[in-house]
């Protein structure tokens, strides 16, 4: 049968080992096969990649005969259409629950379903999982619900998140083995306590924690998710994702709320870096050919509305190549952050420095262009570079080439503009 890769049942198989399975896969055919209700696991394609034996049955075939057919296969484009608006909910983020009549066995069946979204390790929406339960199996549910719950509470308590039970005025309840272990206060320190209490929300997050916990308290939403900065009982602080879902009384009134917190700092930090990376050049910390191209873009969408110029200007230094030849890349690099400041300190606070790559530069002047302007930078800028460069006491010097590019006069689009400046860059430099 055709799967995606699985997650781990439990922090070290805990599960498979203690219910005598042999094996994850052991475990996910019986899940496959006991599992009850109507459970299939859909991917962004929505071409279904698991499915329990009862929904297998819903369409008279077997798991092997619904997984790997998308979901206007499996049901027909007339069904599929009146569900469709839910599931593009789903894999756009959203937690769903509906209800529709459904025929099977030519009976009319009302069933509720829950599609939920699963998410890869950079957040991004892989697919979903779902849950359906036809209303008439509501009542022999109920019992084997009871059950469950005391398996429930137990996995509960041993689930790597944090679990926090909070009371209808929002004091700690509950406090799970793991909560402590994240944010490292005891049971006995929180227990009946309000987490400001406790100082528990970092102060920037506190505005929009409090915003998430009104809506849960009253009556707006029952689940949310809150992604925040916590502070541990050391003072550290963390990054946490905290799925809170509210519990209402007869009167509809919040009786408790319950939330599940995961400690994502990792995850955030290595975003950042990455997210850094993506738009930002490693050597000189500027923004890279990227993140000029979408700033250019912007910008020329910002001026033909207002009939303002942008300009251009391309900047190569001359003899650098030697300068790697001679002293080494090292002796380069230090060059390259060295001009950058330089180039830095000719422009205006509005104005975008990139670069480009090797010895390239440009300048994106973008805000109260005037015919002087583009040269009366670009000649700062060669006259900065007039100074010779220090690498470890050795004098290094090189000069600057700079063509200017004018838009709308030279190009009407980035990549023209960014061409044009560059041909204007090398006439210069072969003028000398």
């Amino acid at each position: 049968m055709e799967r995606t890769a699985k997650p781990p049942l439990n922090d070290g198989g805990t599960i498979v080992k203690a219910q005598g399975f042999s094996s994850a896969d052991e475990f996910l055919a019986a899940l496959q096969r006991d599992l009850g209700g109507l459970v299939s696991y859909v991917d962004r394609e929505e071409r279904v990649r698991f499915a329990s034996a009862g929904l297998a049955e819903w369409f008279n075939t077997t798991p092997e005969g619904v997984v790997g057919k998308t979901l206007r296969e499996l049901y027909g484009p007339e069904v599929y259409a009146q569900f469709e608006p839910w599931v593009k909910r789903a894999l756009a983020g959203e937690d769903v629950h509906y209800e529709r009549q459904a025929q099977h066995k030519e009976i009319p069946r009302w069933i509720s379903v829950n599609l939920r979204p699963h998410r890869d390790a950079s957040g991004r929406v892989a697919g979903f999982f779902s849950c359906a339960l036809e209303v008439q199996e509501l009542k022999r549910t109920h019992d084997a619900l009871g059950r469950a719950l005391g398996e429930l509470a137990t996995h509960m308590e041993n689930t790597p998140l944090a679990v926090v039970e909070w009371s209808a005025d929002i004091r700690v309840k509950r406090w799970s083995p793991q909560a402590e272990l994240i944010f490292g206060w005891s049971l006995d320190e929180v227990l009946g306590k309000k987490s400001s209490e406790i100082g528990l929300v970092h102060p920037e997050s506190l505005e929009m924690v409090r915003a998430l916990t009104r809506e849960l308290v009253e009556g707006r939403a029952r689940r949310n998710r809150m992604h925040a900065r916590n502070l541990t009982k050391d003072g550290r602080t963390i990054w946490c994702e905290w799925y809170n879902s509210a519990f209402m009384d007869d009167s509809g009134r919040v009786a408790s709320i319950l939330s599940l917190a995961e400690d994502v700092t990792a995850r955030v930090d290595a975003e950042e870096q990455l997210q850094q990376a993506a738009v930002n050049d490693a050597l000189t910390g500027l923004p890279n050919r990227n993140s000029l191209a979408a700033r250019l873009e912007h910008a020329i969408m910002r001026v033909n509305r207002s009939g303002d110029r942008i300009a251009l200007l391309f900047i190569d230094l001359d003899r650098f190549k030697r300068v790697n030849d001679t002293l080494g890349h090292a002796a380069g690099d230090e060059v390259l952050r060295q001009a950058t400041a330089r180039i830095r300190a000719c422009v205006r606070e509005v104005d975008t420095v990139a670069r480009l790559g090797g010895d390239e530069f440009v300048v994106l002047l973008e805000t109260d262009v005037r015919p002087d302007t583009p040269g009366i930078i670009g000649e700062r800028v060669r006259a900065s570079f007039g100074t010779p460069f220090d690498w470890k006491g050795t004098e290094v010097r090189c000069g600057a080439s700079v063509g200017v590019s004018l838009y709308p006069d030279h190009a009407r689009d980035p990549a023209g503009l960014l061409a044009s400046a560059d041909q204007a860059m090398y006439r210069v430099k072969n003028a000398g």
